[in-house]
């Protein structure tokens, strides 16, 4: 009997600590942009250890970084001026750094907001903003390093949505 006890309690303890460690430290959810679409649509970049996932609590924002680093940053670090933080639950903030661009990417899950579905492009001095709606979820990417061209655009857009229709 002690035979089959030892390795039962074994597997008992193994289940337990792998439980506890998965509640303690929850995934990050997969990013918007991979870095093959990073480096087939926008030239070669990186995703930086600084991307990862938020929770908004009151008017901040907890990041839990892909280093392992959680901050607590101000809810202006989401850039987006619509939303206020009761209708933004949680979501993803991308960073890449290219040879000669820089793309950030925010996402959010929203409440407390009627679902809506619409796809902008903004084109400025130098700068591209790409805003995708979908449902009760939005992705904002922000390009810096001159103008995009409308295949990048419609990459891009086609890559967002794919993933908000994922949340």
């Amino acid at each position: 009997m002690n035979r089959v006890l030892v390795p039962a309690v074994i597997a008992v303890v193994v289940v337990v600590v792998l439980v506890a460690f998965l509640l303690l430290h929850p995934g990050t959810p997969p990013l918007p942009l991979n870095e093959t679409v990073i480096n087939s649509t926008l030239g070669p970049g990186k995703i930086l250890p600084t991307s990862g996932s938020y929770q908004v609590k009151g008017s901040y924002v907890i990041v839990h970084q892909l280093n392992g680093e959680t901050t607590n940053q101000s809810f202006s670090v989401l850039v987006n001026g619509v939303y206020q933080p009761s209708e933004v639950k949680s979501g993803v903030l991308e960073y890449v750094n290219g040879s000669n661009y820089h793309a950030t990417v925010v996402v959010f899950q929203l409440v407390n907001v009627v679902s809506s579905n619409y796809t902008q492009i903004i084109n400025g001095s130098g700068t591209t903003i790409i805003l995708v709606h979908r449902g009760y979820a939005e992705a904002d990417l922000y390009y810096f390093g001159g103008h995009l061209t409308s295949s990048q655009e419609q990459t891009l857009v086609s890559v967002l949505s794919r993933y908000l229709e994922t949340l």
